[in-house]
């Protein structure tokens, strides 16, 4: 499997802040790293690890069938996401657009679609990110509900239709879907902020990553099941602190839209009942939040020459890909299991050291959506199909 730059690999964060897209700055430069086995263990310090040293445990996938009930496109956003029941959800690029219309859910009983096109009232509506539970779905989108139009469309592009536009103030919206796909509620954000990801709590509260335009910073913020503040939580000094969001403080206002579009690169990813915060391509700890806010900042050890690339969603395990850290985004890339150009893990939640290297014996390797009590759940696509296969994980 090869990607290129106009395909799936494009897209990891291509969605950037709801309502614009936009490229990623230069990430901060990995910290000096100490040698395993090293008697100071400083949470701030992050430890390189020879390969040779972690046991390997091989991921055999095979096919479980077509999944029914929703469409398909060769692009998607990344990371994908999953219901705590081990369902991936998959936010694919409507190609007529270049956006995303629907999210989809990959359910072997039968798929279903969330459309922001079925939201009632809110017009010009732009997908931002989803967050999925058991019982729903939320998207963050942002649009408009004053349905005034421009007296002339716009078109996106050489053989794409004409786009009506909408002239009244769009806001960032919280829009919650059942795990049917039926819409039930929008839920207006502050407008202090610009929203880039939510993620939804075990206790029904919201974590939202958003900019503060005013003041140039990045905002972790613990929203209620109303999508109202609560308050904020702390980002980590390692996080806030990279060179394009100083840059951004600087006072420079060309810096401060690059500034805000570096962190397209902090992801969340729903593990063990939380919610990771981590920096994609780079070694930086990650940040665990749970129920409340509570927050945990867990080191990485991370194998020479290699980086975060993303986290799977699990139930009970931290499942990290890493690529290697020299890799272009804008030229394609081997993503062959056998090109070691990604390489899974299974990590340690309780202090971040790699237990062992989980080995794509045959299967996807980019396409693992998500891990449930030793299963491993991947997809493909074949035409407008999706295909879903599973691994065991031995014990």
């Amino acid at each position: 499997m090869r990607i290129g730059f106009l395909g799936v690999w494009l897209i990891l964060q291509g969605i950037a802040a709801v309502g614009q897209v936009s490229s990623p700055a230069p990430l901060q430069p990995a910290s000096k790293l100490d040698r395993p086995g090293s008697a100071s263990r400083s949470p701030r310090e992050i430890k390189h690890v020879a390969e040779a040293q972690i046991p390997v445990t091989s991921l055999d996938f095979k096919p479980k069938g077509p999944i029914t009930g929703t469409g398909a496109s060769q692009a998607f956003v990344l990371p994908v996401l999953c219901s705590p029941r081990g369902i991936p959800y998959v936010s694919f690029i409507d190609q007529k657009s270049f956006g995303v219309q629907t999210v989809s859910s990959l359910d072997p009983k039968g798929g279903r679609q969330f459309s922001i096109t079925s939201i009632p009232g809110l017009y010009d509506p732009v997908f931002g990110a989803d967050s999925v539970s058991d019982s729903m779905v939320v998207m963050l989108v942002n649009g408009t509900k004053d349905r005034t139009k421009a007296p002339n469309s716009v078109s996106l592009g050489p053989g794409m239709p004409s786009k009506a536009v909408f002239t009244g103030e769009h806001r960032n919206y919280v829009a919650e879907f059942d795990s049917s796909g039926g819409f039930k509620e929008l839920l207006e954000l502050s407008a202090d902020y610009h929203f880039w990801r939510i993620g939804l709590l075990p206790d029904d509260s919201i974590l939202a990553l958003a900019y503060d335009r005013p003041n140039a910073v990045p905002k972790l913020l613990l929203l209620d099941s109303d999508a109202q503040l609560v308050r904020s939580i702390e980002i980590p000094s390692d996080l806030q602190n990279s060179p394009a969001l100083v840059e951004g403080r600087s006072g420079d206002i060309s810096k401060q839209a690059p500034a805000e579009s570096s962190i397209s690169w902090w992801l969340f990813a729903p593990v063990r009942g939380k919610i990771l915060l981590y920096q994609a391509h780079t070694k930086l700890p990650i940040l665990e939040v749970g129920a409340g806010g509570v927050v945990r900042e867990v080191p990485l050890e991370i194998p020479k020459d290699f980086v975060i690339d993303t986290i799977i969603p699990s139930e009970d395990r931290w499942i990290i890909r890493v690529r290697r850290e020299n890799l272009s985004d804008k030229t394609e890339i081997d993503a062959r299991p056998e090109a070691k150009n990604y390489v899974l893990y299974e990590v340690d939640p309780s202090d971040g050291h790699l237990r062992r290297e989980l080995s794509v014996s045959s299967g996807p390797l980019f396409s693992i959506a998500c891990e449930q009590g030793g299963t491993f759940t991947a997809f493909g696509i074949d035409g407008d199909k999706v295909n879903l296969f599973t691994a065991d994980l031995a014990r």
